[in-house]
């Protein structure tokens, strides 16, 4: 959603391509129970305590800058939310415990004289800082093109789900008319699979804390190899 001027605070808000699904399937019973806010617009280097004209003019020039219109990308708003920490907080909320999966760590689409084998790789993260307030929150992954790596929640597990096929497969797909499509997954842990391809590809994974709103890009490369025998 974006405001539509400054003068009047009037809120134009847009259904992304996920939510009209929603709402074409909810008969009428689409509630919104949660939003969030950023501040993606907002560029703090001009609060200018030096203004000649006093702290009420600090931020003159945040305040005249226009509002953004209402975005429905997932790749490109949202990116710096607004979050309540705990009083005297003295270190904000960042992600880390997750590889980049490039170079030795890449993952492989493997093609043998017995078919085509591709490898995968568990994203386990976690948040540190703000007191550990949000060591257990949940994460938004979006991978920015789908058509390299696929990605579903959870982890490989011999007992529960052997085998990657064998985790859901829920998240929402952006961009299908385009070609070029994201996906985005929600939970505490994924894995993400290397597609089957003939050349090497790369493309990058945006962790997102849902409670935190802390960003980790993760770069992924795919490398195809040909182990067929001669």
């Amino acid at each position: 959603m974006g405001f539509i001027n400054n003068t009047s605070y009037i809120l134009n808000a847009v259904l992304t391509k996920k939510g009209k699904e929603y709402l074409a399937k909810s008969s009428g019973n689409f509630n919104i129970t949660k939003f969030a806010l950023s501040d993606d617009e907002i560029d703090y280097t001009l609060w200018d305590t030096a203004h000649p004209m006093g702290t009420d003019y600090y931020g003159a020039v945040l305040e005249s800058t226009p509002m953004v219109e209402a975005c429905v990308d997932p790749e490109v708003v949202m990116k710096y939310k607004l979050i309540s920490l705990p009083v005297g907080t003295k270190a904000l909320p960042y992600i880390e415990n997750v590889t980049q999966i490039i170079g030795e760590n890449k993952l492989k689409t493997i093609l043998t004289d017995d078919g085509w084998t591709m490898t995968d790789a568990a994203l386990n993260p976690t948040t540190v800082g703000a007191d550990s307030v949000f060591s257990a929150e949940n994460y938004s992954f979006l991978v920015l093109n789908n058509n390299v790596i696929d990605i579903r929640v959870g982890a490989i597990n011999p007992t529960t789900a052997p085998t990657f096929d064998s985790l859901p497969e829920t998240g929402a797909v952006y961009g299908e008319e385009s070609g070029r499509t994201s996906k985005k997954v929600v939970g505490r842990i994924a894995t993400i699979r290397a597609k089957q391809m003939t050349f090497n590809r790369e493309t990058s994974i945006i962790v997102t804390g849902q409670n935190s709103g802390s960003v980790y890009v993760i770069r992924v490369q795919v490398s195809y190899d040909d182990q067929r025998t001669p």
